[in-house]
């Protein structure tokens, strides 16, 4: 169990849509939502108290999945947005559970014991009809612990089979951790549930309201004091 003014550790992987399709914005809008999101993350506090300890891995995913940044690389938010800013496009078909995959074995490879782990999924749920079971993949990785957001890329997302996909993707409930990125606020909203999930994840120890006790018996005599000093002299007196 943690000590009450040990960091709490969260720990974040992005899995960029490289494929056809995000082509175009698509790709430039998904890396501006991560900047904002690490922007954000610098003035994150736990309404706990304790220190939040935080870094973030990226990975672009098309028919090859790229680690732009992985835990081991991590220099700080600056660092990071200076290293995925001028990543490119890959193009080619979308192969999503080969990102699925990549980040839970860098989770196991990198990742920190005891740490609240994190994947944000950025997908409109349309994958390459060759693509290899995606909820297989998704269920290994939660059983080692990490939470799933996904967040649609356009509204090709919110079509009735794509939302329903991104919803059992996600973690439950689905109303927490399912997003789009044609929201309003959408990284408030998201940075709101990564706080969350630091607070739950490192909780406070419980603090005792125990009920006051019976007053005990008398204690024993003191010792006998030590002797006054001598005290001042008197005035003088009369003749």
């Amino acid at each position: 169990m943690r000590s009450r003014d040990e960091d709490c550790i969260l720990e974040m992987v992005f899995l960029l849509d490289s494929s056809e399709s995000a082509k175009d914005f698509n790709h430039e809008q998904q890396k501006k939502f991560v900047l904002d999101i690490v922007e954000r993350m610098k003035g994150l506090q736990l309404s706990s108290g304790r220190t939040l300890s935080w870094r973030t891995a990226l990975l672009q995913y098309s028919s090859t999945v790229l680690i732009e940044q992985s835990f081991r690389d991590w220099k700080g938010p600056d660092a990071f947005k200076s290293r995925i800013a001028p990543i490119t496009y890959i193009g080619h078909g979308t192969y999503t559970t080969y990102a699925i995959t990549n980040l839970t074995q860098l989770y196991m490879t990198e990742g920190t014991h005891g740490s609240v782990k994190v994947a944000v999924l950025l997908t409109d749920g349309v994958d390459h009809p060759r693509n290899p079971d995606i909820f297989s993949a998704t269920a290994d990785a939660k059983h080692q612990g990490i939470v799933f957001f996904t967040v649609g890329m356009t509204r090709v997302a919110e079509e009735v089979a794509n939302a329903a996909k991104l919803r059992l993707l996600a973690s439950v409930p689905a109303s927490r951790f399912v997003f789009n990125l044609q929201e309003k606020g959408v990284v408030e909203r998201i940075l709101k549930e990564m706080k969350d999930l630091a607070e739950e994840g490192c909780p406070q120890p419980p603090i005792c309201n125990c009920e006051k006790g019976e007053r005990g018996l008398p204690g024993p005599a003191g010792k006998k004091g030590r002797p006054g000093d001598d005290g001042v002299p008197g005035p003088k007196g009369a003749k």
